[in-house]
Order: structure tokens, then sequence, then C-alpha cells
């Protein structure tokens, strides 16, 4: 994946799509899988905002049940598939559990009646999966047995425990990132840190955008058919107020990562102790739900917390008094865990639209249902659509359905399905580093697979190309690992150009806490001397991870 600014004006693209969150990188890999030339620009790095909030859980859709809607079932059911099978070595099955009480819509009973209905419902859900990947069906577990996976749980009138199975993301900042190498690979141009300045059009048509590369500063003028915008909270700059509920309101849905292994085995709903009313279920249950999802070896991701937001979309970003909020709720929710400030290590922020909150209601946020794609042709721009992406999961639906419309346009037409690029063999003789390596190359392996699937040989390569495999010189970092050569393919191969898109969201390395001191100067050197960063770049850099994790730093005293 190379950045090839010197094409973006010499071809016309039949769709240019702006934001490369989740909806637009998978939406960029299906049109051109579909035959569809196909540009991507992103004005940060790609997946760095709403898309890097998340609890990586992969929903299928259980919890609509509540609300008697089959068809978003549906939706979230084979776009689970979809991502499972896209990306086996990131998304994997994860075990929930929920404590069930007493004997109405709460008890066991109403549950396992709840699953039998799911499990018709989702009755493909694990249609071509590798057997390791496949998700059973849905069960319940007695009050012993729930009592043993969450110590210390109310015990009065628990008659057992509901259990299902979804899917986790290992890194939800990968998966995107996937999806823009794959496009990228099928042909599609795409391109971070390029904010597109506004839609161009003649005679009330869409004829492309004005992008400015941010790097060089240079402003270029992009042909498109087509143009959607998929650009998370920042919609309304780019649709101006063609969206509807122009000026519409957004809440803040944040979650924390501490530095406790709170459950065994299962990822734990449970109940908020606040009044909440979901107004379009059929059936209430009071209560908002709130995850507790094991998270690599020694942490617990804890989530979602919702409030209204009233700020500029640009200044938004998580205060250390939001996240003591947090864990103060969380005490009450489950007061065993008797956290503080100290055990949270992560914290991490995004926009959602909402449709409405009471301001004397302390949880009354009530987001937006679905997903949705706008047209804007009955607005006087043909040729332009907007996506508000809602759910992280079904951006596969929404992407199928976009490439629908794109067939229905008698100016595209259809198209001959795309055709994968092979990549030229590299003709480099790993023997001797394999060798060199000894025991260690099965470890490096286990790593890179893990964590890039088909692609590790890749990355391999270039450590082949870096020589020195000596331990020093092979590991930026053991736990977790990093290697150096990882750095060097990012940035020669997946556009990372700053170190917060290596630590953020090319490796795992800072998304359960912050790297030491240490291990980011020893990235920032590397990066360093790939790009030519002088002492005070790197140490900018160095400071631009910290400010990250700032809200967890206790304040400086006056």
């Amino acid at each position: 994946m190379k950045r090839n600014i010197g094409k973006w004006n010499a071809e016309i693209y039949d769709l240019v799509i702006v934001g490369g969150g989740i909806h637009g990188a998978v939406l960029a890999l299906a049109a051109v899988r579909a035959g569809y030339r196909t540009a991507l620009f992103e004005k940060g790095d790609f997946g760095h905002s709403t898309s890097a909030n998340s609890l990586k859980i992969i929903h299928g859709g259980i919890r609509y049940l509540q609300h008697g809607d089959l068809k978003r079932m549906r939706e979230s059911i084979v776009s689970r598939r979809a991502m499972m099978t896209f990306a086996p070595h990131l998304v994997k099955p994860l075990a929930c559990l929920m404590p069930t009480y007493g004997h109405g819509i709460k008890g066991r009973e109403m549950m396992r009646a709840a699953f039998a209905v799911y499990d018709m419902v989702a009755f493909d859900r694990n249609r071509g999966l590798p057997m390791d990947n496949r998700l059973p069906p849905g069960t319940s577990i007695s009050a012993d047995a729930v009592k043993w996976a969450i110590p210390g749980i109310r015990e009065e009138g628990l008659t057992g425990g509901a259990v299902w199975y979804d899917a986790i993301a290992g890194n939800t900042e990968r998966l995107v990132l996937e999806y823009v190498l794959e496009a990228a690979r099928y042909g599609a141009e795409v391109a971070n840190y390029a904010q597109v300045l506004g839609v161009e059009k003649k005679d009330s048509r869409v004829t492309g955008v004005t992008v400015r590369d941010l790097p060089s500063g240079t402003t270029i003028a992009v042909n498109g058919r087509m143009v959607v915008n998929a650009a998370g909270p920042w919609l309304e700059r780019l649709a101006g107020g063609r969206l509807p509920g122009a000026g519409r309101l957004w809440a803040t849905a944040a979650n924390i990562v501490v530095k406790r292994r709170l459950f065994r085995n299962y990822a734990v709903g449970l109940e908020g102790y606040t009044d909440y009313t979901d107004r379009d279920a059929l059936i209430k249950r009071g209560k908002r739900l709130f995850f507790f999802v094991p998270w690599q070896e020694d942490y617990t991701m804890i989530g979602t917390s919702y409030k209204p937001y009233h700020g500029a979309i640009d200044d938004f970003a998580l205060r250390r008094e939001d996240v003591a909020e947090i864990v103060a709720d969380i005490n009450r929710i489950y007061p065993p865990a008797q956290l503080a400030m100290a055990d949270v290590t992560f914290c991490h922020g995004g926009l959602l639209p909402m449709t409405e909150a009471d301001a004397s209601r302390v949880d009354s946020v009530q987001l937006d249902k679905s997903s949705q794609i706008i047209d804007h042709g009955p607005d006087g721009i043909p040729g332009f659509y907007s996506i508000k992406g809602v759910k992280y999961t079904t951006a596969p639906d929404i992407a199928d359905k976009m490439v629908r419309l794109l067939q229905a346009q008698t100016l595209l037409g259809s198209r001959a399905p795309g055709s994968y690029r092979s990549l030229a063999p590299r003709r480099l003789d790993h023997g001797p580093v394999i060798r060199e390596l000894g025991r260690e190359y099965e470890r490096i392996r286990r790593h890179l697979e893990g964590l890039y699937g088909t692609r590790w040989r890749s990355v391999f390569e270039t450590l082949v190309e870096q020589g020195d495999v000596g331990r020093d010189a092979l590991w930026l970092s053991e736990d977790p690992p990093l290697l150096a050569a990882e750095v060097l393919y990012f940035i020669r191969e997946e556009m990372a150009s700053t170190l917060a898109d290596v630590v953020l969201r090319r490796s795992h390395l800072g998304s359960a806490e912050c790297p030491g001191r240490a291990t980011l100067n020893r990235i920032a050197e590397v990066m360093g001397g790939e790009l030519a960063w002088t002492e005070e770049e790197r140490a900018g850099q160095i400071e631009g991870v910290l400010q990250v994790y700032a809200p967890l730093r206790e304040p400086v005293a006056p």
C-alpha cells in the first residue's frame, strides 16, 4: 500500500469515499471488489477516531430480540460472520455471561426462550467459518457456576446465568486497516492524512472532491462520478445542512481498560444502577447493561458509558473527571471490584448520533438505532451520499447496500469483478536468517501470524532485509511484543507516519496501557532513522503519544 499523490487527479474514479473509519474501509473493499474504480481519503490516520473506541465485541444482534427487530438481527449476524471470515486471525469467538434473577423477564426461563429464537434466526452464523472459529448455541449455567465466574455477585434471587457467544476483535484498529490494505490490493487508491475540503459539482451533479495532502500541503482536485461521505461525526461538515436532523445531537460513548482480570472465562454483562428506558424496546428491562470484557492476559475493558455532548466536534476529548465518573459507576454496579483511578490504564471515547436526552435524568441518552445511507440527490446533488454509521459490526451490511445502490446507477452501470493484485516475489533467501534465529523463529512466526494472518510473510521479509537479527536489534518491546522490522514495515507498506500510528493502530502496543518511555524512545529512534526526524521531532512524537493517556495522569499540583 503506497501513497500515490501523483495519480489522484490523473484518473476519473467511479467512487470517492471520504473517511477511513470502519464504514469507509469496508465500503472501499466492497466497491473495488465489485469492479468500481475507488479512492479513499482520510484526514487523520485510518481508524483513528470513533472506530478506535470499542469494547472490541463484534455483536450478533441478540440485544435486538427485546425490540422484536429480526431484520437488524440478521444484519448483525451476517456482518459478524463476514468479519470473522475476512480476518479469522483477528476476530474470534467470545463467551458472554449475564446473571439471571427470578423467573420473569430477567430469569433463566425467559433467556432460554430468547436463545431458542435467536439460534433459529442465526441458523447460518457459522457458514464458511473454520471449526475453531465457530460459535456454539446459547445455553444457561447454574447459580453456583455464576458465583464462581463472578465472585461477590449479588446472590439474592440469583437463579443462574445466560451464556451466549459473540465475537471479539483482538485489535479493532488493525481490523479497519486490514480492510484498507485489502482494498489497495484490489486496486483502490487510498491515503491517510488527506483532508477532503469539499465536494465539487457541475450542472448540479457531483464531479469529485478537493483534497489537501496534509504532509505536503498540496491541494488537488480529484475527479469522481460519485462521492460517499463516511466521515463519522464530521458528516455535517461535508454535507452542510443536507442531513436529516442537521445540527443533530451527539453522545459521548466511553470505555475504560483496567489492569485487573475481574472475571473468569466470560465477558460479563451487569445491569447499571440507574433507571433507563429504551424507548423503542418492546420488552423493557429498566436498566442499561455494562460489559466487562477480558482483554489480553491481565486486563478488563469496561463500558459503555453514555452522556450528551454539547461541544464542537473537533474539541471532543475524554477528561480525567470523565474517567473518574466511570470508575465510580463501576464500583456501584459491581462493588467487589473496588476500582481506583490507579487501576485504569487506558480509556477511549467517541461520538455517536443520538435522538434525544433528558437533562433531568441521569441515564436518558437514546442513541440512533441503525446506520443509514442518505441520498443527497433529492437535495439537488445527484451522486452524493452520506453514511450515518452507528454500529461498528454492521459496516459490511451497509457496504453491501451501498454497492447495490452503485450498481443501480445508470451513470456507472455494471462492472466486472475487481481482480486481486498479486505481489511479485521478492526472491529473498530466508534460510540463513531462519537458521540464525534458531528457536526464536517460531516465537516470531506465532507473533506475526496472530497479528497479520496471511500477511505475516511480508513482515518477515522486512526482517530478512533488515539483516541484523541480534536480540537487541530484533525486539523493540518483548511484552507486549514488537519487532523493529514491524515498525519498518508499517512505514514502508502501511503508510504509518507518526509514532501514534504505530503504537495505537498498527501494533497493539498501546491498546492496554501506555508503553514505557524507554520503549517509546526505541520506536521513535527506528522511525526517526527511516523518516529523517530531528531530535526535536522525535521528542514531539513521544509527547503526542503520552498526551493520549493524559486523562489518566495525576493532576500537577499548582
